[in-house]
């Protein structure tokens, strides 16, 4: 270890928002501790990597980075958290690294304290908001993550995740204030509100509101000018909700994940929704919210999924006009129901269908960009990218500007008018326009 009286601590985050808020916060904690929060690819005494665990790809990814770390001092202490290590933890513990599951993130400083031989008194724990965003750890994004809530009670065949998060809990209404208004006042000018299963906030708990609630009350409570929801699933989203988004601060775009557009596949995942609920939702939220966006996720190759069932759910996917669309072959995990069911898709189908899938989510995001063409959009600018200013409109859709718009707009929300070098199903790098559109990654 360094002979440096702060120990140097570099983070790294794989997978979701809601690991990105933790490393948020993660870092504000060791920072206000008196650790040097550097850079991953720097030499460090301490290297925290936030693993991921929802596909095979992830876990190998996680791996990757843990080894990563390793490599760059030897003699570094290597902390696996996160959902990878909280599955597989006991494979991943050694002398120099150290395991801390999901359920003791609360304990990390005090838990690599221990391990350094480094005892701090008033050790500040994940709920200390007032002390530690006050102090930057050198992890805040562009557009920061904060998490209202962890956990998922649903426990679809497929997945992973609840063992690896526990169940469905929500952070009190005066943390995710607080938190937003922090994040503001150190000069964000967009915050999204993220978690494992965002739609079920306060459910089971009488003390607090549902996800519609805690939106209006971080509306109504914190200056933030502009407001994103990350994710709501299906089965959770109210229709009492839409009233919200007469409120310009509150983005218009949802990403809600579909997983099949094929009603017994969705039936084989356990799912909470038919192809028939969902798209009402939809098409409420489109009726009720002009100019939305509206993203999912799909799930192809589902154990069983015959070429009828992808077929259908397809059509049904062709249909809905989603606006983008995530796609992801399914992937075998141990300790999931369906990992035991019968006919598993072979993988050269499974790749065949995410071909298509992805030809069908880039149409929906030339679909996208086309429509915003000519279009004057609100930008929230994030930050300088090969030389070009990026941004994004509320309704999700990238921006690049020049040098010279940024400094006459500043780097808040400004107004400018979209256009597009738009030719022939190809879009160009940023060179030339003041304003352009790329795809949204």
């Amino acid at each position: 270890m360094s002979t440096q009286t702060s120990p140097r601590i570099a983070f790294t985050t794989l997978g979701c928002k809601v690991n990105q808020s933790e490393t948020d916060l993660l870092a504000r904690q060791f920072a206000a501790a008196g650790y040097d929060c550097v850079s991953f690819e720097e030499n460090a005494d301490v290297y925290v990597v936030n693993t991921c665990t929802v596909t095979h790809v992830a876990d190998k990814k996680s791996r990757q980075m843990l080894s990563q770390a390793r490599r760059a001092n030897p003699e570094a202490l290597v902390v696996a958290t996160g959902c990878y290590a909280s599955i597989v933890g006991h494979q991943l513990a050694g002398d120099r690294t150290l395991v801390i599951r999901n359920r003791d993130k609360d304990h990390v400083v005090e838990l690599v304290g221990g391990s350094l031989g480094r005892a701090i008194a008033d050790t500040p724990t994940w709920t200390d908001l007032e002390k530690c965003l006050t102090i930057s750890g050198g992890q805040e994004r562009a557009r920061p993550m904060v998490k209202a809530q962890d956990g998922c009670d649903s426990h679809c065949t497929y997945c992973i995740i609840p063992r690896a998060r526990g169940r469905s809990r929500s952070v009190p209404v005066d943390d995710v204030v607080l938190r937003v208004q922090a994040l503001v006042d150190e000069g964000h000018s967009e915050v999204v509100i993220t978690g494992v299963d965002l739609g079920s906030y306060g459910q089971g708990d009488s003390g607090l509101p549902d996800l519609g609630g805690l939106l209006q009350e971080v509306l109504d409570r914190t200056s933030v000018q502009r407001l994103r929801v990350s994710s709501v699933e299906p089965g959770d989203f109210d229709a009492a909700w839409l009233s919200l988004w007469q409120n310009p601060r509150l983005c218009r775009h949802l990403h809600v994940p579909l997983q099949s557009g094929s009603l017994t596949v969705l039936e084989r995942m356990e799912r909470s929704y038919t192809p028939e609920q969902f798209a009402g939702m939809v098409a409420q939220c489109r009726s009720s919210i002009p100019g939305l966006t509206v993203t999912t996720d799909v799930i192809t190759g589902f154990p069983g999924e015959t070429n009828q069932e992808f077929g259908d759910g397809l059509q049904f996917i062709h249909a809905l006009h989603f606006d983008g669309m995530h796609v992801f072959k399914y992937s075998r995990r141990s300790g999931t129901r369906a990992a035991h069911l019968p006919d598993q898709v072979p993988e050269p189908v499974k790749a065949e269908r995410s071909r298509v899938l992805r030809q069908e989510a880039l149409a929906g995001v030339n679909r996208l960009l086309a429509r915003h063409e000519g279009v004057t959009a609100t930008i929230a600018w994030e930050s300088d990218d090969g030389g070009a200013w990026r941004g994004l409109s509320d309704t999700n859709v990238r921006v690049y500007g020049s040098a010279e718009i940024t400094r006459q707009s500043g780097l808040g929300l400004c107004k400018r008018v979209l256009t597009s070098p738009f030719r022939d199903g190809l879009w160009s790098e940023p060179q030339g326009a003041d304003i352009m559109l790329v795809p949204v990654s």
